[in-house]
């Protein structure tokens, strides 16, 4: 066979030239039947058309920034989303991050810092966004009011936050109605769910079974702070309040850990109340309760052996861990409920003595195995120079984390501000 010639591959070239050309331009030529044909061949497979396994496998692997969004794509993602099915597949395929909120305390509750463990830093913000606070009247009586949130505590279901023990101003619209705030952490909304039957602060909290328990504390709106033994239980599906069986004895100030399905009700006061003009003498509690939800019957009062007051307190695995304050210095102690032993572990790595007063304050929570000790009030600073010696660099905002399988203590990133008071609860959302 012969070569093709010059003459004959230059006509080809131009041949395909203007074959494309002409193809490209018929592209461009509107054919309203074919484009009819395309519309309905595109509605037929959208995305909500999938059966729903499949539509599942797709929205567990959205990113977690995007949620919100899905949210209000259609009332069928939303119930998807919103289903306890939809978070444990997610937590399956480890989609699920852990996030760590410190909101509350002196000034305006609703404002924030959120610590994520995968970046190993903090954001500051508000916990809704102000869309949010315009469109519901509610929430002002909360974002406005001073200390609104000062003795609130925070209990974790899953990718949610509920606010106990708020107290909002009564001189805005909703008439400072009392109630249970509750945060999504995925859509950053917040709504309302039903008030405590005892409007009450400084009280004990832990959750068992996606229940939320309550005992202790004290009237919130008595002055005098009398202790209280009463006990209740939330259960979201209701949104209602139950009360449970009283606590041997009154406790305020006290510590709430959940383990094994057991509810324990750890230390606080004897007495923190004002009876005319006699002051009654604070007294430390050096026992614990333990409830079993089951039976709701109070088991036999366990004694503490470390003395002082319990101020701080979470789980890890079976072993509650307790920070306490013995006025010039701290301790930790771990107390494993399998065995019923304690032990006394090495302390924070916080300079002693240390004259620690009231507005010093830490809270404890518990990451993966390791537990986070975060100043939540005072400066150390401050009592180190009190003391005559220079300050150490250990101001505010401090972070410590114990690590419970090398037990070793290590600096976290520093709080990016500090508000006397602050909550803190870890989200696995």
């Amino acid at each position: 066979m012969e070569a093709p010639s010059s003459v004959q591959r230059c006509r080809s070239k131009k041949g395909g030239s203007r074959r494309g050309l002409r193809d490209l331009v018929k592209a461009c030529w509107s054919n309203p039947t074919s484009e009819r044909e395309e519309e309905n061949c595109v509605s037929e497979f959208s995305l909500s058309s999938f059966p729903d396994d499949v539509l599942m496998e797709c929205l567990v692997r959205v990113p977690r920034a995007s949620l919100q969004g899905c949210m209000m794509v259609c009332q069928k993602w939303r119930q998807i989303l919103k289903s306890d099915e939809y978070y444990e597949l997610r937590r399956q395929i480890g989609r699920i991050d852990v996030l760590l909120f410190v909101f509350g305390g002196a000034g305006a509750g609703l404002a924030s810092a959120i610590y994520c463990k995968s970046s190993g830093g903090w954001n500051a913000g508000l916990l809704c966004t102000y869309r949010a606070l315009v469109d519901n009247d509610w929430l002002l009586d909360y974002y406005s009011a001073d200390h609104a949130l000062l003795y609130a505590q925070p209990t974790v279901i899953k990718n949610k936050i509920f606010i106990l023990g708020a107290a909002p101003s009564p001189s805005f619209k909703s008439g400072g109605l009392d109630c249970t705030i509750i945060y999504d952490a995925w859509t950053k909304t917040l709504t309302r769910g039903a008030p405590m039957l005892f409007p009450r602060k400084k009280f004990a909290c832990c959750v068992i079974a996606n229940q939320i328990f309550v005992a202790g504390g004290a009237y919130r709106n008595d002055y005098s702070r009398d202790a209280m033994f009463d006990a209740e239980v939330y259960v979201p599906e209701l949104d209602a309040w139950k009360p449970l069986a009283n606590m041997p004895r009154k406790r305020y100030g006290c510590l709430g850990a959940a383990v094994n399905g057991m509810f324990y009700v750890i230390g606080g006061l004897k007495f923190s109340s004002t009876f005319g003009l006699s002051i009654q003498p604070y007294a430390y509690v050096s026992s614990m309760d333990c409830l079993d939800p089951k039976t709701n019957i109070w088991q036999k009062t366990k004694a503490l052996p470390m003395g002082g007051c319990v101020i701080a307190c979470t789980v890890v695995k079976s072993c509650i861990y307790m920070l306490s304050s013995h006025a010039v210095e701290l301790s930790f102690w771990k107390y494993n409920t399998l065995d019923d032993s304690w032990c006394k572990i090495k302390p924070p790595p916080i300079p002693s003595p240390l004259r620690i007063d009231n507005y010093l304050k830490f809270s404890c929570v518990t990451v993966g195995s390791s537990v986070y000790i975060i100043q939540v009030g005072g400066s150390i600073d401050d009592l180190l120079r009190r003391s005559g010696r220079n300050a150490r660099g250990l101001k505010e905002g401090l972070v410590l984390i114990y690590d419970t399988s090398l037990e070793e203590w290590s600096r976290g990133p520093d709080l990016p501000y500090v508000k006397n008071g602050a909550a803190c609860a870890v989200v696995h959302c």
